[in-house]
């Protein structure tokens, strides 16, 4: 099972629909797995939270390619 854990551009994140999901997936701890991220991230879809974004998409932004002209990931794997 892979863990993946915030980076430290994914900490810095401090504004808007991005601060909640960040907020969301720091509630997990220092590793999570991708379904434990997308279910942490489905209640801010529904509550409108995330924007016009899904779960899926924010993980794949945050996953890999970062957020708009910042192209740093947010989101890396975590060592075993």
């Amino acid at each position: 099972m892979t863990r993946y854990r915030l980076s430290q551009a994914g900490h810095d994140l401090n504004y808007g629909y991005r601060r909640n999901a960040r907020l969301a997936l720091e509630a997990l701890g220092p590793t999570f797995t991708e379904e434990e991220a997308l279910s942490a991230l489905q209640p801010l879809q529904a509550s409108g939270r995330l924007g016009k974004g899904t779960s899926r998409s924010f993980w794949h932004r945050f996953a890999t390619l970062g957020a708009h002209a910042k192209k740093k990931a947010f989101i890396e794997l975590a060592a075993s």
